[in-house]
């Protein structure tokens, strides 16, 4: 249709922009049921903590548990053996050997034990103590002779008789018996023998001199009149030793007698040929 003015005035049809509009939902009607909602998981909610809480409770009250023993024994003999025959099963003195049987005691002899202790806690008849009456005469001898002792006069009192010491003769001295002294060993040291007796090997000669002069010190019986003999020996690999010996003796049997006197003193020793 179109349009058409007429007086400056506008004939059209009216056209409004608000004309249609939308029918807006009503949100009152969900304001219950959101609350209801909301009260049902906090009854939930509540239900579960007093639950796990009760739980709780119960489980640590509960305490320690306790094992109770059967009343029945462990072990019992079975009345039917199923045919198996077990020897020396009537003997009877397993029973005689048992420690807890007892004699049973009689009445008599009870009251014969009753009467026994009761003399022991009595402790046997009361004994006198009461002092002496005038005149009684003791029985015993020497308290007849202290009573007369104390009733002598003092004037009267025997003198004591003043013995003079006489002096003791000197002891004879003790004799010291003097051990003998044992007179040195004699060796048959020979000059150029072929037999030597070897006491120590050392890295130094320094030091087989020091031993020397130290056995000499302490045993001159044995090293006294003996020769010193230091021979110095390469061992390539080993190094070198100065060998400390002995000697000379003209056969082994006189070295092997020297080399026992040695060992006897507490050394140690071997034969060699020089």
């Amino acid at each position: 249709m179109g349009r058409y003015r007429e007086d400056d005035r506008d004939y059209s049809p009216f056209e409004d922009d608000y004309r249609g509009f939308d029918v807006r939902e009503d949100d009152s009607a969900r304001g219950p049921l959101i609350l209801a909602l909301a009260i049902g998981v906090l009854l939930v909610f509540g239900a579960v903590v007093w639950n796990t809480y009760r739980q709780g409770i119960r489980d640590n009250g509960a305490g320690i548990p306790s094992v109770i023993a059967d009343k029945q024994p462990y072990k019992r003999a079975p009345e039917d053996r199923e045919g198996v025959a077990i020897p020396d099963t009537d003997k009877r003195f397993y029973d005689q050997m048992d420690d807890s049987e007892r004699p049973i005691m009689t009445e008599s002899q009870v009251a014969e034990l009753e009467n026994a202790e009761d003399g022991l806690l009595q402790g046997g008849p009361p004994i006198e103590l009461r002092p002496g009456r005038e005149g009684a005469e003791p029985d015993d001898d020497q308290v007849r002779a202290l009573a007369d002792l104390e009733s002598m006069p003092e004037d009267e009192e025997e003198p004591l008789r003043v013995v003079p010491a006489t002096p003791a003769a000197p002891l004879p001295a003790p004799q010291v018996q003097r051990k003998p002294v044992s007179a040195a060993p004699e060796f048959a040291f020979s000059n150029g023998g072929a037999f030597l007796v070897q006491l120590a090997a050392f890295r130094s000669q320094e030091a087989a001199e020091s031993a020397w002069t130290e056995l000499n010190r302490k045993k001159p019986e044995l090293f006294g009149s003996a020769t010193k003999h230091i021979q110095r020996a390469d061992l390539g690999a080993k190094g070198v030793f100065y060998r400390l010996r002995v000697g000379s003796f003209a056969d082994r049997a006189d070295a092997s007698e020297f080399c026992d006197a040695v060992k006897a003193a507490g050394d140690n020793c071997i034969v060699v040929t020089g």
